[in-house]
């Protein structure tokens, strides 16, 4: 690779433990703590590998390293021991410089089980896990999906759903299929800690959790976007070459967002905690966890696919945007859902009438269906009526109206009253009050 794989511009101490902490994760090891500073003892990293060994490791952010350096750690491995007798301790020793020939011969000398990682190896490190770290923060290199569906697949899709409408058969969509890939980070973490007082641990708190943060804004993803995706497997799939422009960039590092993520966390299970004091007054103490307080067990970049169709039907134009796990869907937006006249979201697309005249899709509270063929609806805009006496008649086609009309004008006095259902119950009405009148 042409491009820099590793630089460190402008990184402390710490801030370098807390990389080399990260790059130990993405290698496989588990249970990773940095120690205290006023604490380490010749560690700054505590870890287990994958055969559950204890490992020590010390980061150095300097030129060379030494002889004392190796000694310190060995010293630190000889005390692990002594503690956790039925364990293997092994150490590293990780500098972005390098080591001095003293510090290499002494290493080989004692053959105790450390491994040293100078600058270059830490390199070789970055190009084998496919990190590229920028002034000392990793930077969010994915090619990786949940599966997506193709541009006919999705107009397959929004016809289906569009078939579902009254009418629609009759009317046939001019659909604009487009998506883009959306970066988010999946992250699951554990918090576990203690607040004590003057009277000694008065709240022992362990919790687990997930968060899913957007790359784009930093913000955290929809809980409902966030279940669809990460509540079962995730299943991925490489992003093609042909889609690569649909990607959307990731604007914020992984220690961006890591840091983001753990605010979150932080003011999540922040809760308070009521105790007696030794004076037996009672108090109320906000528990609070620390950064080192929060580990992180998982942290998935990756891209959601989130589709963006448009549909015109006559001089209507719709959209529709929905998220895409394989064969599933999570729509933040379907307009075939919404009634064009009081814009009112119905939950079901049986619910939904077309227009013939002007192609809106409306509920049934503003549609008519056509009263001389009884089939053809028309939204209560363009609904054509002919009133009777007091009664209205509605018809999507004036042809049906002006039939409809003849047909009344032939009617007679009793089969119109008949027709005229509003006029009918009047008459009715008075009828019955007149006979309690006269009988009262």
């Amino acid at each position: 690779m042409k491009e820099k794989l590793l630089t460190l511009d402008g990184l402390d101490g710490y801030q370098f433990e807390e990389l080399i902490a990260k790059i130990m994760k993405k290698k496989g090891m588990s249970n990773i703590k940095i120690t205290k500073k006023s604490r380490d003892v010749g560690k700054d990293i505590i870890m287990e590998d994958s055969e559950d060994n204890l490992v020590l490791v010390e980061c150095k952010h300097q030129n060379f390293v030494g002889r004392p350096i190796i000694q310190k750690l060995q010293g630190a491995i000889n005390h692990e021991e002594q503690r956790n007798q039925n364990r293997n301790v092994r150490g590293i020793i990780v500098t972005s410089g390098n080591f001095s020939k003293e510090a290499l011969e002494y290493n080989e000398e004692i053959g105790q089980n450390i491994e040293l990682i100078d600058g270059t190896k830490l390199k070789e490190i970055c190009k084998e896990l496919k990190l590229v770290i920028l002034n000392g923060k990793v930077q969010v290199l994915i090619n990786e999906s949940f599966k997506n569906i193709s541009k006919n697949q999705s107009k397959d899709l929004i016809n289906k759903n569009y078939s579902k409408i009254y009418w629609s058969k009759e009317h046939k969509p001019n659909i604009k299929s487009n998506f883009e890939f959306i970066p988010v980070c999946y992250i699951k973490y554990l918090v576990k800690f203690d607040t004590n007082t003057s009277v000694g641990c008065i709240d022992s708190y362990s919790s687990s959790g997930e968060i899913a943060v957007d790359g784009v804004t930093g913000n955290e993803l929809n809980n409902e976007v966030k279940d669809f995706f990460f509540s079962s497997k995730i299943d991925i799939e490489q992003i093609k070459d042909e889609y690569g422009d649909k990607k959307i960039p990731f604007e914020f590092t992984e220690n961006d967002i890591e840091e983001r993520a753990i605010n979150s966390i932080i003011e999540e299970h922040t809760h308070s905690i009521g105790y007696t004091g030794n004076n037996n007054v009672s108090y109320v103490k906000e528990c609070i966890p620390k950064r080192r307080d929060i580990d992180i067990k998982k942290f998935v970049p990756i891209y959601l696919p989130y589709w963006d169709n448009n549909l015109i039907i006559k001089k209507m134009r719709y959209n529709q945007k929905f998220y895409v796990k394989g064969s599933n869907q999570f729509y933040t937006n379907d307009h075939l859902l919404i009634c064009k006249i009081c814009e009112k979201e119905k939950s079901e697309y049986e619910d939904m009438n077309v227009c013939p005249d002007c192609g809106r899709i409306v509920c049934n509270r503003h549609r008519k269906i056509d009263y001389f063929d009884k089939e053809t609806p028309i939204c209560t805009l363009h609904a054509k009526p002919f009133k009777l006496w007091l009664q209205n008649r509605y018809f999507a086609k004036i042809e049906n109206r002006n039939e409809y009309k003849r047909l009344w004008e032939s009617k007679n006095l009793l089969e119109r009253l008949y027709e005229d259902k509003i006029v009918l119950t009047l008459i009715v009405i008075f009828i019955i009050l007149s006979i309690i009148l006269i009988s009262s």
